[in-house]
């Protein structure tokens, strides 16, 4: 239902959510290697949890940073608060509480200072920032209500950003290391499902999908609060998942739907580039853009079970 991306020392690594184990999965992409990471348990410090010996992490949402030489993990789910653990060792850093509000998303923050993870809770709806280890958190402001989904710029030559999509509609951004909103985009009342933030023509942009359309804004003053150009369609149904990516010189958006397809867009002419990328067997949940032995690739996975890898530089000839 969702994976994260993290460099480390020994390349890149892949760390995939798993709500009915109890910890999380792994998979190492250039040596093919996939290994169980168990988690102690995120409550186990609750005395409640006393009363419940056979529970166990409920892991939806995952996000990972790198810091001070270890991999930290972030995750939480539909049934269980936010907490942190060193991937390495299992152990945790950060606990949870039976009655902390659930998670609805977490993102991780990397480049421009220390790494940081975004969360959104389900039921308090609070927009929270938090550093890897176990200082208090800082509360952004929310503005779209019940948050469906969170993205941040990573390394893109400009203050850390975060995005935040909500199932009333509505985007939200902010600049992380100011804590002011940079602007909010109206999408009459149709939900978002899906965030990105990466810039174009020098600009930062966002995009954002909006139901069974994707589109895109200028965060620039002069682009106002309109879409830089018509919604791109293409999708059957829902766009779920979206990221980013600078290849070559064409900025890049790829998209996951419930149409069960992958898509590639340019997201200078706001034009599809080639067909729709088949290839699972259910609903596309989360996508992500990375690097791999020097190519530029989308991983794609969902409600099938299993990661595609996808080669951008070749589909966007």
């Amino acid at each position: 239902m969702d994976f994260t991306l993290v460099e480390t020392a020994a390349g890149p690594l892949v760390v995939c959510a798993d709500s009915g184990y109890g910890g999380v999965w792994t998979w190492d992409p250039l040596r093919d290697v996939w290994q169980e990471r168990p988690l102690a348990f995120a409550c186990a410090g609750d005395p409640l949890a006393a009363q419940y010996p056979d529970a166990e992490n409920a892991l939806d949402s995952v996000a990972a940073v790198v810091s001070d030489g270890r991999v930290v993990l972030a995750a939480g789910g539909d049934e269980q608060g936010f907490a942190c653990w060193d991937l390495e060792s299992g152990a945790l850093i950060r606990g949870a509480r039976f009655d902390d509000p659930y998670l609805a998303a977490v993102t991780e923050v990397r480049g421009g200072g220390a790494p940081l993870f975004v969360t959104a809770t389900q039921y308090a709806e609070e927009i929270l920032v938090w550093g890897p280890s176990a200082e208090a958190p800082a509360e952004l402001l929310n503005e779209v209500g019940r948050v469906a989904c969170l993205a941040a710029s990573h390394g893109l030559g400009f203050p850390p950003l975060a995005a935040a999509g909500g199932m009333d509609g509505g985007v939200v951004v902010w600049d992380l290391p100011a804590g002011g909103e940079v602007g909010s985009f109206d999408t009459d009342e149709r939900r978002v499902l899906a965030v990105s933030l990466t810039r174009l023509a020098g600009d930062s942009i966002l995009v954002a999908g909006v139901e069974d359309e994707i589109q895109v804004w200028g965060l620039a003053d002069e682009h106002g609060d309109d879409p830089l150009y018509d919604p791109l369609t293409g999708h059957e149904e829902d766009v779920v998942a979206v990221d980013t990516a600078v290849v070559g010189e064409r900025t890049l958006a790829v998209s996951g739907g419930d149409d069960e397809t992958v898509r590639l867009w340019d997201l200078a002419t706001g034009t599809q580039l080639g067909d729709p990328l088949v290839g699972h067997e259910g609903s596309v949940e989360t996508v992500q853009t990375a690097i791999l032995n020097g190519r530029h690739v989308a991983l794609s996975a969902g409600r099938d079970g299993r990661i595609n890898v996808w080669d951008l530089q070749t589909i966007a000839r």
